[in-house]
């Protein structure tokens, strides 16, 4: 796998409607064909009286992927331990046949389709693959990562808000009911997108204050939005549908709350994670705004500097790598 290794649970609440951009520049660009790959099925046929053979045959099938589903997600010391291979197989397998009812590829083959096709013509020289690897691996693991030569994506993290797997009590330990009512087969293509763009461009680690952490999720947010044109503003964004609107009636307040309380360059855990953590709701302002409201407001700074004359031609790539403290002080949002 690629290192850093990525990894993303999905974490967001799926609504009906579409908001689309204005213009679409990569509407009229190449279709990019992919590849869906059915490493959940391969693994679930396992012949578990000869487990040892099949698990070869499956590395042999899949040399990249089967090694590191063993290992990175099913955790094992080697990938010969036939025991815990055919615990997880027993104990699964039921989730699986369920995942099979839920015919999420259906429905996520053409999102992620459409944002190949934009993540090509936005990062030409990104070498994208054209392989998407479908599993299912354990509910406490990853749900969507990139591989050396494919994306893979975790068919349990997306049965749907309604599926009983999700409200076992360790589970929702795990991922609170806010979390879990968002794992659904329309977000695929969103987690997709930011995983890749997470390969892409590797965020500044280095104690960034809070504008600079909110304009850095609003590049990649911005970005989101260009490569899934079709897809609602809330599922993009990661809120519900009422959060969304909430959050655009109270953008102004909470812009004036940062002025008023000096918080802008603060380095404080306290007054980054009020804006930046994914939570149920604000601390600070309604019950109705989502937590990390960050997102949003950093979103709107880099559509303001997006949408500059200045800014023509500028592409994602540049967009990525300009500074976040110079996007904002020349973006002039003021909403």
């Amino acid at each position: 796998m690629r290192n850093p290794f990525f990894a993303f649970l999905s974490l967001v609440f799926i609504i009906t409607g579409c908001s689309n951009l204005k213009s679409d520049p990569a509407k009229s660009a190449p279709k990019f064909d992919i590849e869906i790959q059915r490493f959940d099925s391969a693994f679930f046929t396992l012949d578990t009286l000869h487990t040892k053979q099949s698990i070869n045959g499956l590395i042999n099938k899949y040399p990249s992927f089967g090694l590191d589903f063993l290992t990175k997600i099913l955790m094992l010391k080697t990938p010969n331990d036939t025991t815990m291979v055919k615990a997880f197989y027993r104990i699964y397998m039921p989730l699986f046949k369920a995942v099979q009812n839920v015919n999420a590829i259906a429905i996520a083959k053409p999102q992620l389709e459409d944002a190949f096709k934009h993540l090509h013509y936005y990062f030409p020289k990104y070498n994208l693959t054209h392989n998407v690897i479908m599993f299912v691996g354990p509910l406490e693991s990853f749900g969507n990562i990139v591989t050396n030569n494919a994306v893979a994506v975790g068919l349990q993290m997306h049965m749907g808000a309604n599926s009983k797997w999700y409200y076992d009590e360790h589970i929702q330990t795990i991922y609170p009911a806010y979390l879990s009512l968002r794992f659904t087969p329309n977000y695929i293509a969103v987690s997709t997108v930011q995983n890749i763009l997470n390969d892409i461009y590797i965020k500044p680690n280095n104690g960034q204050n809070l504008i600079a952490q909110m304009v850095d999720a609003g590049k990649l947010q911005y970005i989101i939005n260009a490569c899934l044109p079709k897809t609602p503003d809330s599922v993009r964004f990661g809120y519900t549908n009422a959060q969304y609107i909430n959050l655009k009636k109270a953008e102004s307040s909470i812009w004036e709350y940062l002025l008023h309380e000096k918080i802008l360059y603060s380095i404080e855990f306290s007054d980054i994670d009020n804006f930046m953590q994914e939570g149920n709701q604000s601390s600070i302002f309604s019950d109705a705004v989502p937590s990390n409201v960050g997102k949003y407001i950093g979103y709107k700074i880099v559509a303001a500097w997006m949408q500059q004359k200045k800014q023509k031609g500028i592409t994602m790539l540049d967009l990525l790598n300009t500074p976040s403290d110079k996007i904002f002080e020349t973006a002039g949002y003021a909403p």
